[in-house]
């Protein structure tokens, strides 16, 4: 395992700085010398102390997937990668997703565009592709406006303004995917999927750890799941983890 860049010291989370690169490099380290279950509590206690970013689900999805883990290795890939990613990500991940077990075929298609995008971009990158040129080019129009420098600036200043509407609006698009769209991956390593909300359903069909999925609605301790093939079923919300962290269903 590379050790990346850290950004891990936010003020909001409960460890020092000291103490978050102390516990990042004794996970590096246990994972270095062939412990990923002892790199993988390292990682988990940061993320218990509210630190987190790519660089950690990074490093903790593939502890997880050194073990076998496949729930947990989707899961912590999935959302580094949509936190900005890289080619290390995207390589685990790709190896995640081919060790699991249920391979859905048949997607209907049905996600829309929008959708599709959102899912293949990240977020962050799609903010500084609009804040960026965006700020860059108001600044240019007040400097064209207020100093009365060039013509020159203030037609830079429209054309970086224009060039930020497409970014803006992707970024539009991430939050409206992120409040009416929820997906989860499977945790448990079986999950049985139920006719109804009930334990005592008949079991429709079973899935395995890792094998994402999209939550429709929620009933007591079930939630309604759709598989990329139209295939859908009840089960039991904790063996699932929502890939957005603080998106209620």
């Amino acid at each position: 395992m590379t050790p990346l860049l850290l950004a891990l010291f936010l003020a909001q989370s409960g460890t020092s700085p000291a103490e978050a690169r102390a516990l990042f490099h004794e996970g590096v380290e246990a994972y270095g010398r062939d412990d990923p279950s002892g790199a993988e509590a390292s990682f988990r206690k940061l993320l218990e102390h509210g630190v987190g970013g790519a660089d950690l689900n990074y490093n903790l999805g593939t502890a997880c997937l050194a073990q076998g883990k496949l729930g947990d290795a989707v899961l912590y890939l999935e959302r580094a990668r949509r936190q900005g990613g890289g080619p290390d990500v995207d390589a685990n991940l790709a190896i995640a997703r081919g060790r699991v077990v249920d391979q859905v075929v048949g997607g209907t298609g049905d996600e829309g565009v929008v959708t599709r995008l959102v899912a293949a971009t990240s977020s962050d990158t799609a903010a500084l592709f609009f804040l960026l040129p965006w700020c860059v080019g108001f600044l240019l129009l007040v400097a064209g406006r207020f100093l009365r420098v060039a013509r020159r600036a203030a037609v830079s200043g429209w054309l970086l303004v224009l060039a930020s509407l497409p970014a803006g609006a992707l970024l539009v698009a991430h939050f409206v995917v992120h409040e009416t769209v929820h997906e989860a991956v499977v945790i448990a390593r079986t999950l049985p999927v139920r006719e109804t909300p009930d334990p005592s359903s008949k079991v429709a069909f079973e899935l395995h750890g890792g094998t994402a999925v999209r939550l429709l609605a929620s009933s007591g301790p079930f939630v309604r799941l759709r598989l990329p093939n139209g295939l859908e079923g009840w089960a039991e919300e904790h063996d699932l983890t929502q890939i957005t962290e603080d998106a209620p269903l």
